[in-house]
């Protein structure tokens, strides 16, 4: 038996790892092929990209979005054009274009919203749903997280940057039974709901209770939150310059908390760096690891935690939310990578200390 099996896992895991990866190539592959079809039947999609545009670039995300940069002939690219090629992933793009439409509404935000994706067009070929959004100066700058300097600068102006998004919306709400499920209950469910999740049903319940607990009834500043606040969703045309764009808004919701934010930037940058999992970098933090002065120090200015939140229970839901976003993106078909994700991110964190 035990030469049959990987860490309780089937050795044909490998063999569906392989299978995926062919699946997303013929994924990207027929991105490309839509590109111009999907200009010559929308006239406003030519007006931005006209009627002949050439592929730039092209990538497909880890959740099954393709990113397809558009030039007219040998110019800069002029358009990007967002192709879900998943039922799953469709969800994500309609969710991000709701997001979009709604910030840019927002004077309150002002010439901030120059910084996030302005959709020009959408529409749908065939059953295949598109849009196109203006383009956005800049890279991402992770190349740059190994130089000390380089990385502070990098995480101010980050973190700098979306503190306006949460002072500009912010508002005071009471953590009724409404919020509470979205904040806890809902996570909670989708974790329970994954085919893999036997044996996490305890501590599931164990962290249900506790965080209801703690936020029922109180208090709380919210906002608009991006959700997968990153270094790697900021794009910068200098890296000792401030962000010139914010991409990749899906996750975002309205009455979020804004620490949530805080935490995945700096959390995530100590990732890029060290090369841990999200797991083992939140059990170490809950079992009195600390963070670097760096990280204090972003955290004490930006963390807008008011003292009805403790910094445990918010690294709780910064973690349980994250989780359930990406539990929620994964296929069916790939349960040996979601196993395997979860083994390393969801279960350490869930075990009894």
């Amino acid at each position: 038996m035990e030469a049959r099996l990987h860490q309780g896992l089937p050795l044909r895991a490998p063999v569906e790892i392989i299978g995926a990866r062919l699946q997303r190539r013929v994924r990207l592959a027929a991105a490309r092929a839509l590109v111009s079809r999907i200009a010559a039947g929308d006239p406003a999609v030519r007006a931005v990209c006209g009627p002949r545009p050439t592929i730039a670039h092209a990538e497909l995300t880890s959740t099954d979005v393709a990113v397809i940069l558009v030039s007219r002939g040998g110019e800069p690219p002029c358009a990007v054009l967002k192709l879900p090629m998943t039922p799953e992933s469709v969800e994500g793009v309609l969710r991000e274009s709701s997001t979009l439409a709604a910030l840019h509404a927002d004077d309150r935000l002002g010439h901030w919203r120059d910084l996030i994706p302005r959709p020009r067009a959408s529409g749908e070929l065939h059953g295949r749903r598109y849009r196109v959004d203006t383009v956005l100066r800049g890279r991402t700058v992770l190349d740059r997280l190994s130089d000390g300097p380089s990385r502070r600068r990098l995480l101010d102006s980050a973190a700098e940057t979306i503190h306006v998004l949460h002072r500009e919306s912010a508002t005071t709400v009471e953590a009724g039974d409404r919020l509470v499920e979205r904040w806890i209950d809902a996570p909670v469910d989708d974790l329970l709901a994954r085919g893999a999740a036997r044996g996490l049903e305890p501590g599931l319940e164990r962290l249900r209770a506790e965080l209801r607990c703690a936020l029922v009834g109180r208090r709380f500043s919210v906002s608009w939150i991006h959700g997968d606040y990153w270094l790697g969703n900021l794009l910068f045309e200098d890296a000792d310059a401030e962000p010139s764009g914010i991409v990749d808004w899906d996750a975002a919701v309205d009455r979020g908390l804004p620490v949530l934010d805080v935490l995945h930037l700096v959390v995530y940058t100590r990732r890029s760096v060290g090369g841990q999992n999200l797991g083992e970098i939140v059990s170490d933090l809950l079992d009195g690891g600390g963070w670097s002065p760096d990280e204090r120090r972003i955290l004490d200015r930006y963390g807008c935690c008011d003292g009805s939140l403790s910094e445990r229970h918010a690294i709780l839901l910064y973690w349980l939310r994250h989780v359930a976003h990406h539990a929620c993106q994964q296929r069916e078909g790939d349960r040996f990578a979601y196993r395997r994700w979860q083994a390393a991110n969801v279960r350490p964190v869930l075990a009894p200390r």
